[in-house]
C-alpha cells in the first residue's frame, strides 16, 4: 500500500487516544501526558480520551465510543486489550480516520495471527494505516507531536529513526538528547504488520523535513520493496541500518549486507556504531575522497588514529609543499600526523589548521586534544572553532578526557563538529563516511560493456531444463549441463583440461542459493579444496552487471591471490562469468542450486573444472528477486523510417550511448525537456536517467544500428510511478534531427501501453506552456492541457482507467 495516508500518522491536526485513563500502571496515561504536554495542542492540535469509564481526562472531555466523537480524528492510537483491536480498527476506518498506531503487544503474542489478519482486512475498505501492533509510537518534533509512551520528548533535527525495537528507539532519543541532536521523525515500528520500512523510507525520502534515515531492522518482510524504497532514498539522503540479531544460517548475513550495498545506504554493525553513526550524520558535509589529514597534542594519539586507519581502504594524506611551507610558517612540524606538542599555543593550533583545511590532497581533518595543563582546552577549541565550522571539507574530532575538556566539547558541538569520546571512534566516524561514499558511487556508477545472453541462448537453457523436469530428474546430464552453460557463454573442462589445469592456480567459486527473504543470491569467493574452511565470500543480488560483479570479487582476499596470475582479460572473463550466472539465475527459476568450483581464468576465458546443479519444479521465484531485473519481454520491434528500430527498456550501459544522444540535441530541446540549458549531462543525472528501478519506473528508448554498426539511442520516453502506483510522471525526447516523423508518438504508446497493463491510474506531466509539441502529443492520446500554480508552465494529464 505504501504511503498512502502517511501523512495523517505523520502530520495529523488532531489524534484519538483509545484507552486513555488517568491511572499510572497504564500506557494510555503515558501517552495522554505526552500528547498534551508538548507544542501540539498549543498549536492548534486536537486530543480526543476514548475511554468509556471516564467522563473527563487532564480536563479534557473523554468518549465513550469512536463513534461518538464531534469529529474524525486524523490519528487514532489504541492502548486496548488485543481482542479490541479489530473491531476498533472497524469502527475507526468507518468513522474517517486514516491512520492508527497500535501499541498493544503483538496479536500473534496473545491470541493467535488471526487477530491480525482481521485488522487488516477491517482497515482495507478505508484505506487506515497501521503502525505496529506492539509500537511504542512516533514523534515529529517540529510539529510538537509525541504520540509515544516514551519518557523523553526528542528535539527538533532533521534526522529520521525508524527501528522495530522499541527499547533501542528510546535509548537512541536518550543518548541524543544528551548530545543536543534533534529528530525530523522518530518511529517504533513494532511488527510492522502494516506500515513497514519500505512504506517509511518511500516517506521518508520525499519529507522535506527530514536530511538523513537511520533504521534499525530485525527482519525484512518485503524485500522487494524494501529494495526500492531503499535504493529511492538513498540516492536523495544518507540511510544508515543497523541489523539487530545476526542470522545463523550459513550466507544469510552475507546477504542482508550485499542488499544494503546494493541499495547504497550504509551498515553499521554495532549499536555504538549506530550511535556514532547519528554524531557522523547529523554532522557531516560532501566529501571527495578518502585521504585524512589528523592533527594532534600527542603523538601516541596519531598513531592509534594511523593504525585505525591503516586496514580500512583509506589513507593518511600526504602533505603537499604548499602546506608544508605554511606549517613552517606557523611553527608547527610538517608531518602527517602532525603533532604539535602538549606546550603548543592557541596560534600554533590556529595556523596548523588553517593549513590542513586548506590541504588539497586532504579530504577530512581528525582533530586529536589530550588535556594539558600548559593550554587551556576551551582556549584551543573558541580559536579553531569558527575556522573548522566554516571549511568546505568535514571535521571530526576527539576531545579526550573528563570535565577538563567538557566547555571545549560543547563549543564544538555548538558550531556543528562532530565529537567522539575516543580517536578509535573518532576514525571510525570518518571511515562511516567513506564508505557510505563508496556505496553512492557504485550507485551512481554508469557500467559499460555488460554481455547479453542472446534470445535463442535463454530459449535453448529453458528447453533443457524443462526436458529434464519432464523427465522426472533434477539434475542435468553432462551433456545438457555444457549445452546449458554454454549458453550463458560459460564453458565445463573436459577431462583432459581439468588434468592440465594444476593444483597450484588460484581458483575461485560461484555458488547460487536462495535466501529467504531475499530471494536468489550468487555467492562468489575462495574456490578449491579450501572452498568451505576459508570463509572467504561475497553475495550478490540479481541482476548484476560488471560494475557490481567487480565490486564484488574486490571484496574477497582471493581477489588479490587471483590477480597475482591473472592477466586483465583474465580478470574480465570471471567478472563476465559473475554476471551471467545472475542471468541464468533470474531467467531459470527452476535452477535452484549451482555450484561451480573450482573456476578458472586462463587466457582470457573460464572455464569451470566442477560444476553440481540442482533442479526443482518452477515456484514463483521470479517474484521473489529482490531486484526486478531487465524486462527482455518489452523489448519489441517496429517499422519506422523506411526500417526498423527496436524499442526497449533503457539499461545501465546505455550511459555512453545516451551521452552521445543527449549532445546531438538543440539547445531549444534541451531546454523544454530538462528546464536548463545545460549542454552535459553530468555523471549522477546520467546515472539516474540509464539505472532506472524497473519496479518503479520504465523508460523506453528507440534503437537502431548507426553508421559505424552500433547501436544509436533516436529517443526516450520515461515514466516514474508514485509508491501507490495510482499516478505516472512522463517525459518524452527525440532527437532533433528526426522530429516530426512520428517517433514520439509510437514511443508514447508504448509507455501508455505498459503503464496501463500496470494498473496504472493516469500519466502526467509538467512542461513549458511554450512547449506545444508535447501538448499536441497528450491531445492526441485523449489527454487534457491544464493549468500550471507556476507561471509559464502547463500540466498534462492522462487517465488509463
Amino acid at each position: 500500500m505504501s504511503i498512502r495516508n502517511l501523512d495523517r500518522l505523520f502530520q495529523p491536526r488532531s489524534v484519538a487516544l483509545i484507552g486513555a485513563s488517568d491511572n499510572p500502571q497504564r500506557i494510555g496515561t503515558r501517552v495522554l501526558a505526552n500528547l498534551l504536554d508538548g507544542e501540539f495542542t498549543r498549536s492548534g492540535g486536537v486530543v480526543y480520551p476514548v475511554n468509556p469509564k471516564h467522563q473527563a481526562l487532564h480536563g479534557l472531555p473523554c468518549y465513550g465510543r469512536v463513534s461518538a466523537l464531534p469529529k474524525p480524528a486524523d490519528l487514532a492510537i489504541i492502548c486496548t486489550p488485543p481482542a479490541t483491536l479489530p473491531g476498533l480498527i472497524g469502527e475507526l476506518g468507518q468513522h474517517g480516520t486514516k491512520a492508527a498506531i497500535v501499541m498493544t503487544a503483538d496479536p500473534a503474542h496473545s491470541g493467535g495471527r488471526s487477530l491480525r489478519q482481521q485488522m487488516l482486512e477491517a482497515a482495507r475498505p478505508y484505506l487506515l494505516r497501521i503502525l505496529g501492533a506492539g509500537s511504542v509510537g512516533l514523534q515529529s518534533p517540529s510539529l510538537g507531536l509525541n504520540a509515544s509512551f516514551t519518557q523523553m520528548e526528542a528535539g527538533k533535527g532533521r534526522l529520521a529513526f525508524v527501528s522495530q525495537s522499541g527499547a533501542l528507539a528510546t535509548a537512541v532519543l536518550d543518548w541524543a538528547g544528551q548530545r543536543g541532536i534533534g529528530f525530523s521523525r522518530l518511529v517504533a515500528m513494532g511488527d510492522g504488520m502494516d506500515v513497514d520500512f519500505g512504506d517509511l523510507l518511500d516517506y521518508l525520502a520525499a519529507d522535506a523535513e527530514t536530511e538523513a534515515i537511520l533504521l534499525c531492522i530485525e527482519h525484512v518482510s518485503s524485500a522487494r520493496k524494501f529494495m526500492s524504497a531503499g535504493r529511492l532514498a538513498a540516492r536523495g539522503k544518507p540511510v544508515i541500518v543497523l541489523k539487530v540479531g545476526r542470522d545463523a544460517a550459513p550466507g544469510q548475513d552475507l546477504v542482508f549486507d550485499a542488499a544494503i550495498r546494493r541499495a547504497g545506504m550504509l551498515r553499521v554493525y554495532s549499536t555504538e556504531d549506530l550511535f556514532d553513526a547519528v554524531e557522523t550524520l547529523a554532522r557531516q558535509r560532501p566529501q571527495r575522497g578518502e585521504r585524512l589529514a589528523v592533527l594532534t597534542n600527542g603523538g601516541g594519539l596519531g598513531l592509534i588514529a594511523a593504525d585505525a586507519l591503516s586496514c580500512s581502504g583509506a589513507q593518511l594524506a600526504a602533505l603537499s609543499p604548499e602546506t608544508v611551507r605554511g606549517l613552517t610558517q606557523a611553527g608547527a612540524p610538517q608531518a602527517n600526523p602532525l603533532d604539535v606538542l602538549a606546550d603548543a599555543p592557541v596560534a600554533q593550533y590556529v595556523g596548523a589548521v588553517e593549513a590542513l583545511l586548506r590541504e588539497p590532497q586532504a579530504d577530512a581533518l581528525l582533530f586529536l586534544h589530550a588535556p594539558t595543563a600548559m593550554v587551556a582546552s576551551d582556549l584551543i577549541a573558541e580559536a579553531v572553532a569558527p575556522l573548522m565550522k566554516a571549511a568546505g571539507k568535514n571535521v571530526l574530532s576527539c576531545w579526550l578526557g573528563g570535565s577538563s575538556v567538557a566547555q571545549a566539547r560543547r563549543v564544538f558541538a555548538e558550531a556543528g563538529l562532530p565529537t567522539y569520546d575516543t580517536p578509535e571512534k573518532a576514525v571510525n566516524g570518518f571511515l562511516q563516511i567513506a564508505q557510505y561514499r563508496r556505496n553512492q558511487e557504485l550507485l551512481m556508477e554508469v557500467p559499460v560493456g555488460m554481455p547479453t545472453t542472446s534470445a535463442s541462448g535463454r530459449s535453448t537453457a529453458r528447453g533443457l531444463v524443462q526436458a529434464a523436469l519432464n523427465a522426472g530428474h533434477s539434475e542435468l546430464s553432462d551433456a545438457d549441463a555444457r549445452a546449458l552453460m554454454a549458453a550463458y557463454g560459460i564453458a565445463l573442462a573436459t577431462p583432459q583440461q581439468t588434468a592440465l589445469a594444476g593444483a597450484t592456480l588460484a581458483a575461485a567459486r560461484i555458488q547460487i542459493g536462495h535466501d529467504p527473504v531475499f530471494g536468489p543470491v550468487v555467492f562468489f569467493g575462495q574456490g578449491g579444496i579450501a572452498a568451505d574452511v576459508a570463509a572467504d565470500r561475497a553475495a550478490g543480488l540479481p541482476p548484476l552487471n560488471m560494475t557490481l560483479a567487480r565490486d564484488m570479487v574486490g571484496r574477497t582476499r582471493v581477489s588479490r591471490l587471483l590477480a597475482q596470475g591473472q592477466t586483465p582479460a583474465d580478470a574480465e572473463a570471471l567478472i563476465r562469468t559473475l554476471v551471467q550466472v545472475a542471468d541464468m539465475v533470474a531467467d531459470l527459476p527452476e535452477l535452484t542450486e549451482l555450484d561451480l568450483n573450482p573456476l578458472l581464468a586462463i587466457g582470457g576465458s573460464v572455464v569451470a573444472l566442477g560444476a553440481r546443479m540442482h533442479l526443482a519444479k518452477a515456484r514463483a521465484r521470479r517474484t521473489v528477486l529482490a531486484i526486478r531485473p531487465y524486462p527482455q519481454e518489452l523489448e519489441e520491434r517496429v517499422d519506422w523510417g523506411g526500417g526498423q528500430i527496436l524499442l526497449r527498456p533503457i539499461r545501465p550501459e546505455d550511459g555512453p550511448q545516451h551521452q552521445v544522444f543527449f549532445s546531438a540535441l538543440e539547445a531549444d530541446d534541451i531546454r523544454l525537456r530538462f528546464f536548463s540549458a545545460m549542454r552535459e549531462l553530468p555523471p549522477a543525472q546520467l546515472a539516474r536517467l540509464t539505472q532506472i528501478d524497473y519496479d518503479r519506473a520504465m523508460a523506453f528508448i528507440a534503437t537502431r544500428p548507426g553508421v559505424d554498426g552500433m547501436p544509436e539511442t533516436l529517443g526516450v520516453v520515461r515514466a516514474v510511478t508514485d509508491p501507490d502506483n495510482q499516478s505516472a510522471e512522463f517525459a518524452v525526447i527525440v532527437r532533433s534531427d528526426l522530429k516530426g516523423k512520428g517517433l514520439g508518438y509510437i514511443l508514447f504508446q508504448k509507455l501508455v501501453d505498459y503503464f496501463r497493463a500496470r494498473g496504472t491510474r493516469e500519466i502526467v506531466g509538467d512542461a513549458l506552456a511554450e512547449n506545444t509539441g508535447v501538448q499536441k502529443l497528450i491531445r492526441h492520446f485523449g489527454g487534457v492541457v491544464l493549468p500550471h500554480p507556476e507561471a509559464g508552465m502547463v500540466r498534462l494529464q492522462l487517465p488509463l482507467r
